[in-house]
């Protein structure tokens, strides 16, 4: 996978979100860890996840650390709109990228949507075999993330007794 293959998923992406989020939007891709990063993740994460499934700073810092991470963050001006963290998983029948944040602070318009469908995009053209992530049915404040994820083509591979569910979409 070129970096130019890449880079064109993201614009594209951006692209599809003007129109939501209009023409400030634009896309950050580090490739290290930053004080200004955390800002923003924890900015995200503190609207979009309960005290419970926010991470550390140390958490964050050791996904940072694992193969193939994609760290992602959507910025409309100066202000954080949507992130997305993942990471490659070595699996028995390929290389799996497991979707481990990925949180959008305005909703019901299609954005988290634009979001998932490049990143299906962006891990194919990566070769990954399969997208996983752990969800749950809905969220606290009752947005459905089970459907969502099913209508963007995953499949419930384990529900465990705490109402975390594993979700899969082969590639």
């Amino acid at each position: 996978m070129s970096y130019s293959s890449s880079q064109q998923v993201w614009e594209i992406m951006r692209m599809n979100l003007v129109p939501f989020l209009g023409d400030e939007v634009h896309i950050v891709i580090p490739d290290s860890w930053s004080n200004q990063y955390e800002q923003w993740f924890k900015d995200i994460e503190m609207q979009s996840f309960r005290e419970t499934l926010r991470y550390t700073t140390e958490e964050l810092q050791t996904r940072m650390k694992k193969k193939q991470v994609l760290l992602l963050f959507i910025l409309v001006g100066a202000n954080p709109e949507g992130m997305i963290l993942g990471y490659a998983l070595e699996e028995s029948q390929g290389t799996t990228f497991y979707l481990d944040t990925f949180a959008v602070k305005t909703r019901g318009k299609g954005i988290g949507k634009i979001m998932l469908s490049s990143i299906i995009k962006w891990a194919t053209q990566n070769e990954f075999s399969a997208i996983v992530l752990d969800t749950e049915a809905e969220n606290e404040i009752g947005i459905p993330l089970q459907q969502f994820y099913e209508n963007m083509g995953f499949v419930v591979e384990c529900i465990e007794d705490d109402g975390n569910i594993t979700m899969r979409l082969i590639l």
